[in-house]
């Protein structure tokens, strides 16, 4: 059975929020525990949890995939103007399709070589995440690595109903067999989960959209 964790934090500020976040995950990525038991929830069908075969694009053979249907899709431009704000003199950040931010730290020859084994190193069906809310009202899910991914208030919003119907089919299928008859997610570790579904399909094919050197403080496209 996975460990409780309550994932809720005390506010702080973005900039503040973000470096934190980068050094718990460090810290403690691998022990960070996503799943609350609860008395109300009723258990989901195994089908919607877990699948036999991958479809093509999928990150893992062992993980369903799972449609996002009228989920709105990370806002690159959005993240570009975060990951801008936080760019220092010895760090860059690299951005991949589905949202994810890779922090990089100069110097580096080859920043979206260096990114793209980071995404590898995360790359498990079931890897640990710890999520970090803002004072804004925004959520930072960060990995093992200085690897993360960032919901707006507004994201969390709309997402919200979606991942209180499919939370079940973004567990792992060990975290599915561990959770037992009743569970319920945190709301935060629910944003978790999809962070890390899109971060598994980012490290599977990781498409670079931006990189954000540092010593320029400039943005290119790859």
């Amino acid at each position: 059975m996975l460990n409780p964790k309550d994932a809720s934090r005390s506010p702080l500020s973005s900039r503040i929020a973000l470096s934190l976040a980068l050094l718990l995950a460090g810290i403690f990525g691998l022990i960070a525990a996503i799943l609350l038991p609860s008395p109300t929830l009723k258990k989901e069908k195994p089908a919607a949890r877990t699948a036999p075969a991958a479809p093509h694009g999928n990150p893992s053979p062992g993980l369903a995939r799972v449609p996002e249907g009228d989920v709105p899709a990370p806002s690159t431009d959005e993240l570009v103007q975060f990951c801008s704000r936080h760019v220092s003199e010895d760090r860059s950040f690299v951005l991949f399709r589905r949202g994810t931010c890779v922090v990089v730290s100069e110097p580096c020859t080859d920043p979206l070589a260096e990114a793209r084994k980071m995404l590898s190193n995360c790359a498990e069906d079931d890897a640990r995440f710890v999520p970090e809310p803002t004072i804004e009202g925004d959520l930072i899910i960060t990995f093992k690595e200085p690897v993360f991914h960032r919901f707006t208030h507004s994201e969390l919003d709309v997402l919200r109903p979606w991942l209180d119907q499919i939370a079940p089919a973004l567990l792992s299928p060990a975290e599915s067999v561990a959770a037992g008859d009743r569970w319920a997610p945190h709301q935060n570790a629910k944003a978790g989960l999809l962070a890390r579904r899109r971060m598994l399909e980012d490290a599977t094919n990781a498409v670079p959209v931006k990189i954000i050197r540092a010593k320029s403080r400039a943005t290119a496209a790859r």
